[in-house]
């Protein structure tokens, strides 16, 4: 038998074993009917209100943002949350600090900044997904 033939024998076989003995790639179709009854479950639950204003100031007040607001004098801070959980505060000048998702303060910065973009306020013009504390 001539190589050329006898290798393309081989691979039709293969072919032909690995396609009958394949695991099946078709998934489940999924149900539109639950998709749009829990959407509307959704939207129509009330978000709980978020008074950004009281939780800019309780930021303002911690003594970690009021010494690095100190140390960036006429700079405007903005904050954003990283992969693990941390929250970022950056400064015009260049300056940052981070606070852990552990920090107390962490929260209420995560809650001002997740309450800012959900309310289209205090956003960054330059940055999405980042909100505006000063400036």
């Amino acid at each position: 038998m001539e190589p050329v033939l006898a290798t393309g024998l081989l691979n039709l076989g293969s072919n032909i074993l690995q396609k009958a003995f394949s695991p099946s790639t078709e998934t489940p179709k999924a149900n539109l009917g639950d998709f749009k009854s829990d959407l509307a479950k959704i939207q129509a639950q009330e978000k709980p209100a978020c008074d950004l204003d009281q939780l800019r100031t309780n930021l303002l007040e911690s003594p970690e943002i009021k010494e690095f607001i100190s140390r960036n004098p006429g700079s405007s801070i903005h904050l954003d949350q990283l992969s693990d959980g941390s929250v970022r505060f950056l400064s015009s000048s260049g300056d940052f600090i981070t606070l852990r998702p552990e920090d107390l303060h962490c929260d209420i910065a995560s809650r001002f900044l997740h309450g800012s973009i959900a309310s289209g306020q205090n956003l960054h013009p330059d940055r999405p997904n980042s909100a505006i504390l000063t400036g």
